[in-house]
């Protein structure tokens, strides 16, 4: 999927630098849409916005996260920068606590969500009930009928 829009741009012989010609393609058009980042200083209280294009969400479901909606309502929660995690602010020029809210500013029209199955500072997979093999997909039809997908699952 990250590559797709590149090699679209390679072959309709656009600049593939230009950030109006990534955000023209197909495949930018269908699965892109924009995440907005606010970051308040603890100290000053200023607070930084910025946007960032993306093809898909990372949720994860690291801890007592058992639903989609468990993992959505945790990656849109306020986070808080501290201890090793400090912030630097721009204004105040500070190094210390702040805040951090995601949003999604504008969704794509196909959202692809890629769930992270392993875990913080350890080694291995996170094994949790709903979620097989190593990619899984679901995929709502225009009758609205959804399907899974398992590459764990082999058809002959």
């Amino acid at each position: 999927m990250d590559a797709m829009p590149s090699t679209c741009r390679k072959e309709a012989g656009c600049n593939a630098r230009s950030p109006v010609a990534a955000e023209t393609t197909l495949i930018q058009l269908t699965f892109g849409g924009f995440l907005k980042s606010k970051i308040k200083c603890i100290r000053c209280v200023d607070k930084c916005e910025h946007y960032d294009w993306m093809m898909d969400l990372t949720v994860e479901i690291d801890g007592n996260i058992a639903t989609l909606e468990e993992a959505l309502h945790q990656f849109t929660s306020t986070k808080i920068f501290e201890g090793e995690n400090k912030y630097t602010c721009g204004i105040c020029k500070s190094y210390g606590r702040a805040k951090q809210k995601l949003t999604i500013l504008e969704a794509p029209n196909v959202l692809k969500i890629v769930v992270k199955r392993f875990q913080s500072r350890k080694i291995g997979k996170l094994n949790k009930m709903a979620i097989f093999g190593h990619y899984v997909c679901y995929v709502k039809n225009i009758q609205g009928q959804w399907y899974k997908i398992d590459d764990s699952v082999h058809l002959n």
